[in-house]
């Protein structure tokens, strides 16, 4: 049986399967334990807030307009979690892990199309097992479906790079589309940088310079047009943003002149090699041996260096300069280290020299790296936010169920909104720049919200979230004398690290119930709310 086994995942698809079963292992394990994080809190609110307002072409952050990225990103998220039941960090986080899985299957599909079976598996093997590749295909942001989109494109070119059929342009372009809709015309820019050094070799441009070309691209544009057209027509008219002006903006605008993320002109040069570990040094080396040997090196492994130097030239180019965006880049260069691995190991095999067990327990060592940090131990350092929600929750339903509560949420952290979710009931949020009043009692400061808002609120039913800095200054500190006062705790590694963040408060009403506490049938239908 053992034996059988071990020969089935010798064969081509038994090698496969094993390497997508440890990619999904290593993308989904310890999925939902991880606390929001970072950017996809954008991400989780305007996804939160289109599913509780019904207005899903309008993107509203913490309250105010916020048409940062294109729709489709946000649509996804709102499918799956529609689909899953609910808005958590499974919904949330799956379009992202999905596309990182295609990525190591594209990766390797690419591999074996421009160089070998055994070059697309090490590649394949090789992408699995990056660190950063890993971690932000656990994290949702647009930033790996481009990824995975551009590496559709490429695989999708190089089935047939001489087919000159309407059929291939239309998907080819439409692949491109969808791509830029995720993050921005980076997925038009990058697949054309990427395939352009194949194309000016013995002039195959010309063949592709057609009517169906055209036509297949205005096709695509087309297909790229409508989330836009669909905003501006169904969009709320006092919204006040639009998203074309935001792809000017964030597309051409932040290359030549950029607002933010300004990063010095080496970034990309030190954050390729740290993005791509544990195996930078391969493709490195890799890159060396073939300049090194130019005239002599395979073509398809010319034109995907030629093509990684155009896409490391047009990052740096950009004035917007930040780690992550070298993220589409780490594909193409794991497969670069794959060629020359592969190269090596042929080389000491026709030399009579056995290449030995050593890769393979490397990507062994990485994939167990990879499941101990990013699968155990960092979900296990963090949590702050998620236990201080569950006991705001729970000291809430000591009172009423939890969906009789509203609340008001004061220029909080970007992670709570999610974590307090009550039935698809919106929020209000006070933003930071709101005249709340900072002294007085609780009745002004429900006399201001009724004014401000233009609600009637139940004084016994709203919770008023805020964040801080320091608890001992509290900025609605008043709120105290007729609320139960809820702060964030440290969580695993800001105890073990020593350090800390801006906490989170609640003030949740001390409402005296006649005849005591809640009895027995109202605490069951709390706790089950």
């Amino acid at each position: 049986m053992n034996n059988s086994l071990v020969r089935f995942f010798k064969s081509d698809t038994g090698a496969l399967i094993l390497l997508l079963g440890v990619s999904a292992f290593l993308l989904l394990f310890g999925l939902g334990s991880r606390e929001l994080w970072g950017a996809e809190t954008r991400w989780a609110n305007i996804a939160l807030q289109m599913m509780q307002t019904g207005d899903y072409f309008d993107p509203y952050l913490k309250g105010m307009p916020y048409y940062d990225k294109p729709l489709p990103s946000y649509w996804l998220i709102t499918a799956t979690a529609h689909l899953m039941g609910g808005l958590g960090h499974w919904s949330l986080r799956l379009s992202s892990v999905l596309a990182a899985w295609l990525s190591v299957w594209l990766v390797y599909l690419i591999g074996r199309q421009l160089y070998s079976k055994g070059t697309g598996l090490l590649a394949g093997w090789f992408l699995a097992t990056t660190f950063y590749f890993v971690f932000w295909a656990r994290v949702a942001t647009a930033d790996i479906l481009t990824v995975c989109g551009v590496l559709a494109a490429y695989w999708w070119y190089w089935r047939g790079p001489d087919d000159t059929r309407l059929g291939r342009y239309t998907v080819f372009f439409l692949m491109l589309a969808v791509t830029s809709l995720f993050k921005g015309l980076i997925g038009f820019i990058l697949p054309g940088l990427l395939l352009l050094p194949h194309l000016l070799s013995e002039g195959r441009w010309k063949n592709h310079l057609n009517p169906r070309l055209l036509l297949a691209m205005l096709v695509g544009g087309l297909v790229y047009m409508v989330p836009f057209m669909l905003s501006h027509r169904y969009g709320t008219p006092t919204f006040g943003s639009n998203g074309l002006d935001l792809v000017f903006r964030e597309n051409v605008v932040r290359f030549f002149q950029p607002f933010d993320n300004i990063g010095p002109i080496y970034t990309y040069l030190l954050y390729l090699p740290i993005y791509t570990l544990p195996w930078a040094p391969c493709w490195i080396l890799g890159l060396w041996v073939a300049v090194r040997n130019w005239k002599h090196t395979e073509p398809n492994v010319r034109w995907l260096i030629g093509g990684l130097g155009l896409l490391f030239l047009f990052f740096t180019a950009s004035g917007s300069r930040r780690s992550y965006y070298v993220l589409p880049l780490v594909p193409f260069a794991q497969l670069l280290a794959a060629w020359w691995v592969t190269r090596r190991m042929a080389a000491r095999e026709a030399a009579g020299k056995a290449s030995g067990p050593g890769w393979a327990r490397g990507i062994a060592g990485a994939a167990a790296f990879l499941f101990l940090v990013i699968g155990v131990i960092y979900p296990w350092t963090n949590g702050g936010v998620l236990q201080f929600t569950q006991d705001v929750r729970a000291q809430a339903i000591k009172t009423a169920p939890w969906s009789e509560w509203r609340l008001v949420l004061v220029d909080v952290d970007n992670k709570l909104p999610m974590y307090l979710q009550n039935h698809g009931a919106p929020f209000y949020y006070v933003q930071p720049d709101s005249d709340i009043p900072l002294t007085g009692d609780s009745a002004a400061l429900m006399t201001w919200l009724e004014k401000t808002s233009g609600q009637t609120w139940n004084p016994e039913r709203t919770i008023i979230v805020e964040q801080y800095q320091d608890i001992k200054q509290l900025p609605l500190d008043y709120l105290s004398a007729d609320h139960q006062l809820i702060t964030t705790k440290p969580t695993n590694g800001e105890r073990y690290f020593h350090s800390s963040e801006n906490g989170s408060a609640a003030f949740i009403p001390k409402v005296k119930i006649a005849g005591g506490p809640v009895d027995g049938q109202a605490a069951a239908q709390a706790s089950v709310q």
